[in-house]
């Protein structure tokens, strides 16, 4: 039986953590996630077009599904102040899981491969930061709120520090008092 000739994104991206779990980044190739995917190398190939592509790619679809989840949280804070803030506060409330923080060593190692896949990242947080300067009446106050969550969040994606439930919730609640204490920008 020959390999099948197309995938289903999804599946490919499947493909992809699978590889990357198993063999890291470095076994990452486009032989290896054909194999995993059972298709052929010049269809991932047609994709993806080189190892980097399929890590950009594969970045992307994470991300896709991290915004997805993100857009639920945001839209409770629609119309209060500084809303972008307030639903990462809550966004980070949520402790990573162990999946989760693996897939953010490999996006991690990545990153150190692939100027994309910094990029990608690098306009993930500059989204962040714009929308919190652009609702923000003290936008140096709710930058510092921000670089707070990012900060907390790359210890433990990391896996330099795991904060407890009661030091999390600490946290983000005097975040919260400042997020809260901001009238947001002229207009809101």
């Amino acid at each position: 039986m020959g390999r099948k000739r197309t995938i289903d994104r999804d599946e490919l991206m499947l493909a992809i953590e699978r590889v990357a779990r198993r063999s890291g980044i470095a076994g990452l190739s486009i032989d290896a996630v054909a194999k995993e995917a059972g298709i052929s190398k010049s269809s991932v190939v047609y994709d993806c077009e080189s190892k980097a592509g399929l890590l950009a790619a594969f970045i992307r679809h994470k991300l896709a599904q991290h915004q997805a989840r993100f857009a639920e949280i945001q839209a409770r804070h629609e119309g209060s102040p500084n809303a972008r803030l307030r639903a990462l506060i809550e966004e980070f409330r949520r402790v990573p899981t162990d999946e989760e923080l693996d897939m953010a060593l490999l996006v991690s190692a990545s990153m150190g491969e692939h100027a994309e896949c910094r990029e990608i990242m690098r306009e993930m947080l500059a989204a962040d930061c714009a929308a919190v300067k652009t609702e923000a009446d003290d936008q140096r106050r709710m930058l510092m709120a921000l670089l707070t969550l990012h900060g907390m969040a790359f210890l433990e994606y990391f896996g330099f520090h795991r904060f407890d439930q009661e030091t999390r919730n600490d946290i983000l609640d005097e975040l919260t008092v400042v997020a809260e204490s901001d009238p947001g920008a002229a207009g809101d």
